[in-house]
């Protein structure tokens, strides 16, 4: 069988990570059986490991800028011995892992399981990519890599190094890439990390078959790509003449509303024009009428003398500046008025001096002087 997720899982929510659980290789039963890399997992030896499981990585090699789909382990480069992975990007980690027997096709396998956490908020388009492959019963794959523990130069193996049928025995693991490629082994694409007994050559195959089906894979999304293109073009086309017609119908209304806009700025300009100069004849006719006012209130003032005008004085001055006919009508008014009220206090002072000289004839006799009157008549008063 074939290292595969086997589940994602929300309802495990933890803020920011799915869960996920996945074959991380095939047990055997004895070195006759071994995955196409010639690697024998043997159950006692995977357990006496099974503690460096917790906190592995899992990786990914992006095919995309996007961070979406995986392609490969990520190797750059196999230097002192040991390969390296500066391509691969770490996705998630692992928290535990257990070996169990799962049905597969119809057949019991024994399995080493592995449980963890993808990153979803770091990588929301690759975890949307894996819910889509299982989705489609389509279970991603993943290869497990290991090597040789802290302070050892090489894995250890039970019977030694073999190139078929050998059982790593003492090594840790270090990681497990999640794949968008087919792996070299049904079971497991296996790296072993600082491994004396190198194996370049079968890793630069693997490579290149990796190379060659990605090349095909790509060739075959260029075609779809390309069909996709045209679809596009064509229908840009369209939206194209849609606009053009969008655009001359724009134009078209838009002169027609600068036109109405022209007539309505024009008519505005006329109405100004009217305004202003039934303004400027408003203007004329008061002025002439204040002019008129003006002359006939200096005719009526005419006939007084000016210690008479002098009790209207404030009133004149306003009228001087803004004439009307009630403020006429008050001065002559306030005038006539004042000169009524000298009158009467002259006539009733006429009257006391009158009315003494009696009452001295009638005490000294009386005296007239000749040619003169011995009453006033009221016409002398007015």
């Amino acid at each position: 069988m074939r290292s595969a997720i086997l589940e994602i899982n929300n309802q495990r929510k933890v803020s920011g990570r799915t869960f996920v659980k996945w074959v991380v290789l095939e047990i055997h039963e004895n070195n006759a059986q071994y995955n196409k890399n010639g690697i024998t997992w043997i159950e006692k030896h995977v357990n006496a490991n099974l503690n460096s499981i917790k906190d592995m990585p899992l990786c990914v090699e992006f095919i995309d800028c996007e961070n979406s789909e995986p392609f490969g382990h990520g190797m750059t480069e196999i230097k002192d011995g040991t390969p390296l992975f500066e391509n691969s990007t770490v996705v998630g980690v692992t928290t535990n892992g257990y070996i169990d027997t799962i049905e597969v096709n119809g057949q019991q396998k024994r399995v080493l399981i592995g449980e963890g956490f993808i990153y979803n908020q770091r990588y929301p388009k690759f975890v949307q990519w894996l819910k889509s492959k299982m989705f489609d019963g389509e279970f991603p794959e993943t290869s497990v890599e290991i090597s040789a523990v802290e302070g050892s130069s090489s894995i250890e193996y039970d019977g030694g190094y073999k190139e078929k049928g050998r059982i790593p025995m003492r090594f840790d693991f270090t990681g497990d890439a999640i794949l968008g490629i087919d792996p070299a082994d049904d079971a497991a694409v296996l790296l072993e990390l600082n491994n004396n007994h190198k194996e370049e050559q079968s890793m630069a195959k693997t490579q290149d078959e990796a190379l060659v089906e990605l090349n095909n894979k790509l060739n075959i999304e260029n075609k779809a790509l390309e069909t996709k293109v045209a679809e596009l073009n064509e229908a840009l086309k369209k939206k194209d003449e849609e606009l053009n017609a969008a655009v001359k119908a724009a134009k078209d209304e838009k002169a027609k509303v600068e036109e109405k806009e022209k007539e309505i700025k024009k008519a505005k300009e006329e109405k100004e024009k009217a305004d202003a100069e039934l303004n400027s004849l408003k203007d004329f006719k008061q002025n002439a009428e204040n002019e008129k006012l003006k002359s006939e209130l200096n005719q009526d003032l005419n006939k007084y003398t000016e210690k008479e005008k002098l009790v209207a004085k404030e009133k004149i001055e306003l009228f001087s500046k803004s004439p009307s006919l009630e403020l006429k009508a008050q001065i002559l008014s306030e005038i006539n008025s004042s000169i009524a009220q000298s009158f009467i206090a002259q006539r009733q002072k006429n009257q006391s001096t009158e009315t003494n000289s009696t009452n001295d004839k009638d005490i000294f006799s009386e005296i007239n002087d000749a040619g003169q009157e011995s009453s006033v008549s009221i016409n002398d008063l007015y």
